[in-house]
């Protein structure tokens, strides 16, 4: 499931809108931390970082999977919202839109590229590395580098 805080999704086609989705999720606070809290002499929480980013993880989570359920296979415009409920609950959003994109073809190549960006490798005299990768003549041989005497200091 595809899930991004962008309106669009590059490479791909937005075929389906189905509309909102949203994932909340209430966590409660635990008043016996907050009560050592204040016998720490109110010293803040070290495990609040770690929490607050699984609860967030969580929610998004979530909102795939409410996502998939009406069909989609990403969401789009994801944001997060969260808010006190109380003194013992806290809330945790994510939302978006729900949509069903599909793979645009690549788009050919512009007339202005360089003929090389067409051609195999061999043809523009670049030698291929190990693992294809093409590599410029006048790139050193990393494979002989090893042989290579260090002068000391």
């Amino acid at each position: 499931m595809l899930v991004v805080t962008t309106d669009t999704l590059p490479g791909y086609e937005i075929r389906q809108v189905l509309g909102e989705v949203v994932s909340s999720m209430a966590r409660t606070r635990n008043p016996y931390r907050e009560g050592v809290k204040n016998l720490r002499g109110g010293a803040y929480d070290p495990m609040a970082p770690d929490n607050l980013t699984r609860w967030r993880t969580d929610s998004v989570a979530r909102l795939g999977e409410e996502a998939r359920r009406l069909g989609a296979n990403a969401v789009l415009g994801m944001r997060f919202d969260s808010r006190d409920c109380g003194e013992m609950w806290m809330e945790v959003c994510a939302y978006g839109t729900a949509v069903v994109v599909v793979a645009r073809a690549p788009e050919p190549m512009p007339p202005d590229q360089p003929v090389v960006a067409a051609g195999t490798a061999q043809e523009a005299g670049i030698a291929e590395a190990p693992g294809g990768i093409a590599e410029p003549p006048s790139a050193p041989n990393l494979s002989s580098a090893a042989e290579t005497p260090t002068p000391r200091s």
